[in-house]
């Protein structure tokens, strides 16, 4: 069945063509266009409430298809009013949706069911996934379900339990940090189905997510709604949803305000709409923190400034001691375990009333993007330390275990190349037993931990080491 796009910022308009680039020649990422719906208003929300709960329950607002959808339950996420977490911040009407309900952990699973709908639908016999950690997951995931075999390109420094679950998934597992990688992919075969963070279809499933928020007001809108970001795509996906809501008469009020957040330390999105510029930067980032929200050169930057300057929104930076505080916050009132990526929207909402950007008699609805179970190593950040600023102080280590922080910061490696690396970089020739006690010494730590991720050619899988979330805040405290 024929699907539209259309570019949302020079008006372009094509066919949407699953082997074919998802970009503008302006460089802005198509989206799907809906130009005639068939039913509107109270109609409409009626037919929606006569289904199950899920993402297919907005079967009129997703791209058509002809086959049953690729599903495993997804969407239809719990939702409720948080009196313990809103009295702790000043908010009497803090919502939380929690996205980490998914199948596979993370808001993701919404865009992945469409995505791989339409891959079978089209018949694709294998798909390449070049994404952060989440989405990668999720497709891998719904590629099992459809019975696809799948590879995905995964950068160097992703949260080992995302590994492992793409793994589990019997998903092939690779590492890079080439950011030509998906042309280059391509270039091997114009026919490979590649998905990135860039494909309209990934947006479609997104968009779910702000329907049912609207349809658990009864159609009304909250006054904010906050959303962390990372290409952009999740707020985008967000705008999207509203506009086609407030074209189809289904929002009895206004339009909610949105509110982005960013890391600091990589925060192209929020340094563009602070410089009043219409789409972002690239930047020159060798390393983050958390990879699954820092995009130094993301994609969706154009529609997501436009979507929260249009609807009268703000973006707010956040550190990385206000975002731990932000997990160990909601963990100790909701009970609710959010991986670093969410608690940045949580972070920036907090920060936001402080500076009155909110105010205290709105409504807000904070979204739990992804689960806190995907990065475990994060619970001993926010059990161990109470105040984060004096990480670093409270032990100290020797040269050739920081150089071997530093190396596992970069990618996840075996004892032998941990040794080999230390020699070549640093000139420190140690035996492969003294090396392994190095290793021993920060795994007891917590600073490293040994995980199963990759496969050798005859498919066994080999043991390397993989710096956690309290390794890497000792190395940033320290150095």
């Amino acid at each position: 069945m024929r699907i539209e796009l259309t570019c949302p910022r020079c008006g372009r308009k094509k066919e949407y063509d699953a082997f074919s680039g998802n970009l503008c020649s302006c460089r802005t990422p198509y989206l799907i266009d809906y130009p005639v719906f068939v039913k509107y208003g109270s109609e409409l929300s009626k037919l929606f409430a006569s289904r199950p709960k899920g993402v297919w329950r907005y079967l009129e607002l997703l791209p058509p298809t002809t086959i049953s959808p690729i599903s495993m339950g997804e969407g239809g996420t719990y939702f409720h009013h948080s009196e313990g977490l809103g009295r702790q911040i000043g908010l009497r009407k803090l919502y939380i949706k929690n996205e980490a309900t998914n199948p596979t952990g993370a808001f993701t699973d919404r865009g992945a069911s469409i995505e791989l709908t339409k891959i079978v639908e089209i018949g694709v016999r294998k798909i390449l996934c070049v994404a952060a950690g989440n989405l990668a997951v999720s497709i891998a995931g719904y590629s099992a379900k459809a019975g696809i075999p799948c590879s995905v390109y995964l950068k160097h420094g992703v949260e080992q339990v995302k590994i492992l679950q793409a793994l589990a998934y019997d998903a092939e597992v690779y590492f890079t940090n080439d950011p030509q990688i998906t042309i280059r992919l391509l270039g091997e075969s114009s026919s490979q189905y590649i998905v990135t963070s860039l494909s309209p279809l990934l947006i479609e499933g997104y968009k779910t997510c702000i329907l049912e928020i609207l349809e658990q007001f009864d159609w009304n809108s909250p006054d904010w709604v906050s959303i962390p970001i990372g290409s952009g795509s999740h707020i985008t996906a967000c705008w999207k949803a509203l506009r086609e809501t407030e074209k189809l008469d289904l929002v009895k009020n206004s339009l909610p305000k949105i509110l982005g957040g960013q890391i600091s330390s990589c925060a192209p999105i929020a340094e563009a709409f602070m410089k009043n510029k219409e789409d972002a930067e690239p930047l020159q980032v060798d390393k983050t923190i958390f990879p699954e929200i820092s995009d130094p050169s993301p994609a969706w930057a154009y529609t997501a400034l436009r979507a929260v300057r249009e609807l009268g929104g703000a973006i707010v930076k956040v550190d990385e001691e206000e975002l731990m505080k932000a997990i160990k916050l909601l963990a100790k009132n909701e009970g609710i375990l959010a991986e670093p990526a969410s608690a940045v929207a949580l972070a920036s909402m907090i920060k936001a009333v402080e500076l009155g950007v909110i105010k205290r008699d709105e409504s807000v609805v904070y979204i739990v993007t992804g689960s806190g179970m995907k990065d475990p190593s994060i619970i001993k950040v926010v059990t161990e330390s109470r105040n984060f600023s004096e990480m670093g102080k409270e032990k100290r280590i020797g040269f050739t275990k920081m150089k071997i922080l530093e190396l596992l910061f970069e990618k996840p490696l075996h004892g032998y190349a941990i040794q080999k690396e230390l020699a070549l970089r640093h000139g420190l020739k140690i035996s492969l037993p003294t090396t392994y006690e190095h290793l021993r010494d920060l795994q007891t730590m917590g600073l490293i931990q040994q995980s199963l991720i990759s496969r050798n050619r005859e498919k066994r899988l080999r043991k390397k080491y993989i710096i956690t979330e309290r390794g890497k805040w000792f190395l940033r405290r320290t150095v």
